[in-house]
């Protein structure tokens, strides 16, 4: 009796060491594996969303967002678009940027690539304003704030 609770016990504490390795050993093909099955994605309020539009100006290109005014359950009031310039290393010293928002609404930002500094030189009725400026891998980013217009609707 005594020789078969140590056999099972030592092949309890193999089995567990081997399902110990393998989860750690195959733990990204798990988790894309998981996040295939359940469709899981990244909040676009962390990612910036999707791309909306590319605008090549040769040596750099400037990457426009689509906007976001995801909610939990609707659309919120408030959001923002997000814009990326890349790579790093061609971009100008200062950068001006002008983008027609959904529903013609204009705006117009100013990056200085030295010090990170960016203004908001012209907006339309449903830009709030910068939130806030980032340094990025191989380049920048800026988030403006806008205010969900009623032409605008579900994006």
């Amino acid at each position: 009796m005594r020789r078969l609770q140590s056999i099972l016990g030592y092949g309890w504490a193999t089995l567990t060491l081997a399902i110990v390795l393998a989860t750690f050993l195959g733990n990204s093909y798990f988790s894309q594996r998981l996040v295939a099955a359940t469709g899981v994605s990244v909040s676009p309020w962390f990612s910036g969303g999707e791309i909306a539009n590319v605008i090549e100006h040769g040596a750099y290109r400037t990457y426009v967002y689509r906007p976001v005014f995801d909610g939990l359950f609707g659309e919120r009031s408030e959001g923002f678009i997000q814009i990326d310039w890349k790579p790093a290393a061609t971009l100008p010293g200062v950068i001006t940027e002008s983008i027609a928002l959904a529903g013609g609404e204009p705006l117009s930002i100013r990056l200085d690539t030295q010090t990170g500094i960016a203004n908001l030189a012209s907006q339309g009725a449903g830009v709030l304003g910068l939130e806030r400026t980032y340094r990025l891998k191989d380049g920048w980013a800026a988030r403006v704030r806008l205010h969900r217009l009623q032409s605008q609707g579900a994006q």
